[in-house]
């Protein structure tokens, strides 16, 4: 199979033209929100990078729900009330594209859904909606149980756990099963190092301009490029086998599905467009569902509390008692689980940024917004938001009981995204979260390994990591044995 790579394929030509960034000079008589304009531009490049979230935040402690500043002479925008968030992803979200870093994201994705513009991607979401169709989860949570049942039963009593790693393998083994079928297995090492490295770069080199070092023969850079083209080609190699074999009534998995959907007009996805795919599905089914799950399983750690809940919750699931995979209603059941997730969700959300660019001159809640501005809407400060979450930095499952979401204002929380750009994975990733939490609960106690470091720091890069390994002692609980 010979198909163009991601990773030098150019923006397709049918998405809106992009308007040039507003450069300093440019911006001096425009109306913009306060801001930290430093003598010294490069000090405020280096906190942004330094740690973005923490500077976001500050923005919003220090300026309120918008401000403006300065990267790279680029004029950027942030966003943070949930008024200002419903309009920039749902109420007026076709006058904006995808933002800073997700031109990063296509040089390893493609034009998967993640990724993609109009008009392509309303036609990929129509078709990538029957792959995540409610019906067709209780079929996905038989692998899911079944893999994660391996895992856990592996460990021993008294055993340090290297947490995300451990997560890393785990969701990468589901959504390579569930994608490609067993047929993934061979490549799951591989798969594992270049999506790491591939993270790594779009990270850290996501801000304006740094795309021009992509053709530097300098290791750091060769390797993004390689890493790019190893995903792809894997994704073909399998894409490729699963054609010599097709059989159009066979939809045990996402692969097979893939090749059998069809648009409105009787059109099919073509190889780039379920390599892409298949990569978009790789990235977003297994880096955010095990950064969720290592903090969820750190908090527990920190909170015997909360996790004696769980335990309990787990201990009277019925289908944990059976040793049977649960169907989605039995797993959406388990209130503890929910809230524990809800929470972890809330405070350290996988996808904590979600940049945008402006197509045309734009008033969002009384701030006016160039055409051509970057716009910085954030999962983790808007959900950070005393006004909705007394004790914003304090983890606290309860506060989610009582149907507490029904009390948030709209953009309040949107883990997940909003609007069209809504994650179409986020019921697969929830099912799969519960079972790993209960089946966990059911057979285990954990305490982090480092009494004196009860909680992992945060790493975020692409997605928000805990650093480091994050090590956690297990015990068994012998009674359910």
């Amino acid at each position: 199979m010979s198909l163009a790579r991601p990773f030098t394929t150019p923006r397709p030509e049918s998405y809106a033209f992009t308007p040039p960034p507003i450069k300093r000079r440019a911006a001096a008589h425009l109306q913009l929100p306060g801001g930290p304009r430093p003598l010294i531009p490069a000090s405020l490049l280096l906190k942004f990078q330094r740690d973005t979230p923490a500077f976001l935040l500050d923005l919003r402690d220090t300026y309120g729900d918008s401000s403006s500043f300065f990267l790279a002479g680029q004029l950027f925008i942030g966003l943070f009330s949930p008024a200002m968030v419903y309009e920039v992803t749902t109420a007026q979200q076709s006058s904006f594209i995808k933002g800073v870093g997700f031109a990063r994201m296509r040089k390893v994705l493609g034009e998967g859904l993640l990724t993609n513009e109009e008009p392509i991607h309303m036609r990929h979401r129509r078709m990538m909606q029957p792959p995540f169709q409610k019906s067709r989860l209780d079929g996905y949570a038989t692998l899911m149980t079944d893999l994660t049942a391996s895992q856990i039963g592996a460990w021993n009593d008294g055993e340090v756990v290297l947490l995300a790693p451990v997560m890393m393998r785990l969701t990468l083994s589901i959504v390579a099963e569930t994608l490609f079928g067993t047929d993934a297995l061979r490549f799951a090492d591989q798969i594992g190092e270049h999506m790491g490295v591939a993270i790594d770069r779009i990270e850290r080199t996501m801000l304006p301009g740094l795309d021009r070092f992509d053709g530097v023969p300098l290791p750091y850079w060769q390797k993004f490029h390689e890493s790019a083209d190893v995903l792809a080609e894997i994704a073909e190699e399998l894409i490729a086998e699963r054609r010599a074999t097709y059989d159009p009534t066979d939809t045990s998995d996402l692969l097979s599905l893939l090749l059998s959907l069809r648009d409105e007009d009787g059109s099919q996805f073509t190889d780039e467009e379920i390599r892409d795919e298949a990569l978009t599905l790789i990235l977003s089914g297994h880096e955010t569902t095990a950064n969720m799950l290592t903090w969820a399983f750190s908090w527990l750690a920190a909170r015997p509390d909360v996790m004696a809940a769980l335990q309990q919750e787990a201990d009277v699931s019925q289908w944990v008692l059976d040793g049977r995979a649960p169907t989605l209603e039995e797993a959406m059941q388990a209130e503890i689980a929910g809230q524990v997730l809800s929470e972890s969700l809330r405070m350290a959300p996988p996808v904590w940024v979600a940049p945008r660019r402006a197509l045309s001159d734009l008033d969002i809640c009384g701030v006016k917004v160039p055409a051509g501005a970057h716009v910085l809407v954030s999962q983790y400060v808007t959900q950070r938001d005393p006004r909705w979450f007394p004790d914003p930095h304090n983890w606290d499952p309860g506060r989610w009981s009582d149907d507490f979401a029904s009390t948030l204002p709209r953009g309040a929380y949107f883990p997940f995204g909003a609007g069209t750009r809504k994650c179409l994975g986020e019921h697969f990733a929830l099912l799969e979260a519960r079972i790993i939490l209960l089946l966990a609960a059911h057979q285990v106690t954990w305490e982090p390994a480092d009494s004196s470091r009860p909680m992992p720091k945060a790493e975020p890069r692409a997605t928000y990591r805990a650093a480091g390994a994050v090590p956690i002692r297990i015990h068994r609980r012998t009674h359910h044995v």
